[in-house]
């Protein structure tokens, strides 16, 4: 039934068109997996459909696009830089940290050209916390020396716990790949 409302909705405001099928996979991942990609040819929805979703079932939606110079968790999470004594945030950790300090609304983080850079390289810390079956268990390392940090800096955010930060199960990530030669593959 949410699919078939989901798609008369993306039909009737958004003027997208996508088969049953199509939207019942989409609305079914949330189910199966906190991560999905949506791949396919540039200009086919990709990016539109997590968008309509949100105002559909009035999620908080956030949209992250990937640079193709990204290399390491850096560019997603950001680092602590000793010389000024803080933590250089992103946008995306922002977002995460929104969601987790909201979990009453389901967050959605959308990473716009996924395949643009290698997602081994910047996203496999998430890949191997969200595999773990106890969501209590998805905490993120920001700053892996953090004992001596602790002693220079008065306080840090509620939610990081000995520089980890927990990812709530309100929160899921959607990853949209072009397929074409510009990208990289997906492994």
């Amino acid at each position: 039934e949410i699919a078939t409302r989901f798609r008369n909705y993306l039909a009737k405001e958004e003027k997208l068109y996508f088969d049953i099928d199509t939207i019942r996979f989409f609305v079914s991942g949330f189910a199966a997996s906190h991560f999905m990609i949506l791949e396919g040819l540039s200009g086919t929805g990709k990016s539109s459909l997590p968008r309509a979703f949100q105002d559909f079932m009035g999620s908080v939606t956030k949209v992250v696009t990937v640079q193709s110079s990204w290399k390491d968790r850096n560019d997603l999470l950001g680092f602590y830089n000793d010389f000024k004594k803080q933590y250089k945030e992103t946008k995306f950790l922002k977002e995460l940290y929104k969601a987790t300090h909201d979990p009453n609304n389901i967050h959605i983080i959308v990473l716009d050209e996924m395949n643009i850079s290698r997602i081994e390289y910047y996203f496999a810390d998430f890949l191997s916390v969200l595999e773990k079956p106890n969501t209590e268990d998805w905490k993120i390392e920001l700053i892996s020396d953090y004992a001596s940090i602790t002693q220079s800096t008065k306080a840090w955010p509620k939610l990081i716990h000995e520089g980890k930060l927990q990812i709530s199960d309100n929160t899921w990530f959607i990853g949209t790949a072009n397929k074409d030669d510009s990208t990289f593959d997906i492994t």
